[in-house]
């Protein structure tokens, strides 16, 4: 049984990566294995990895903004966090909204401007540094683009509603792939999870049609689950419910 949810997603992928290696370049040990904790997933099932209790496929994510890695949570854990974020927080609860914005203005020429090198990228406020972090997923995983301040400033402007993403956890989505031009309000384990998409999917230099197929996949999805955005937008700052 394939194991579930994001960080299910997140193993196979590094699974698969490790596996495609030539037995003289893989590690001995995983470096990480002692960051995770013991038995997050016993047989197939997702484990809380604060607690261990098992949990659903679609369970919630705290996310640990020092390694910015998402831990799976069951409901009690996660009710834990969901008050506001206090200083000295080591877990933020992310979001579990998604919002799709029709109205989101971001035209060719602006788009060109921010000199992002593919046509998918995530931008989310880094409470840490202080500043919008423009990242790209890539086969490689994400990647942060060099993007001119300026450039990112003119998008704020023309879109309020960017000031309203609870720091670390939430994200503007931006697809451009193809024919796409659409935007999205989503938790940060939603671009985690899309990362994972193209590493474990792609192949050769363009990444091969298997790639594009579950990235219009997991778009397909997104629409499906997220909301067109309320106007006016009504949106309270930090962790939404």
């Amino acid at each position: 049984m394939a194991r579930g949810g994001l960080r299910g997603l997140i193993d196979r992928t590094a699974e698969r990566r490790a596996a495609d290696r030539p037995t003289t370049d893989r590690p001995t040990t995983d470096p990480s294995a002692a960051d995770q904790p013991a038995a997050d997933h016993d047989g197939g099932r997702c484990r809380c990895e604060l607690c261990a209790a098992p949990i659903p496929d679609d369970h919630r994510h705290l996310l640990e903004p020092a390694v910015r890695e998402p831990r799976c949570a069951c409901r009690p854990c996660a009710l834990l966090f969901e008050h506001p974020p206090a200083e000295g927080d080591r877990y933020r609860l992310v979001p579990d909204r998604r919002w799709y914005l029709p109205d989101f203005a971001l035209d060719d020429a602006t788009w060109a401007a921010l000199d992002i090198p593919v046509h998918m990228a995530f931008a989310c406020h880094d409470s840490a540094e202080g500043r919008t972090v423009i990242r790209y997923p890539s086969p490689a995983g994400a990647v942060e683009a060099a993007v001119e301040p300026a450039a990112w400033a003119a998008v704020e402007e023309a879109n309020p509603v960017l000031r309203r993403l609870a720091p670390d956890v939430e994200a503007l989505l931006v697809n451009r792939t193809r024919d796409a031009r659409d935007h999205w309000l989503v938790p940060i384990d939603d671009c985690f999870a899309l990362v994972a998409v193209l590493r474990s999917h792609w192949t050769g230099l363009a990444g091969g049609q298997d790639v594009w197929n579950e990235v219009g996949a997991f778009f397909a999805e997104l629409r499906r689950r997220a909301k067109p955005m309320p106007m006016p937008v009504g949106l309270s700052k930090g962790v939404p419910r």
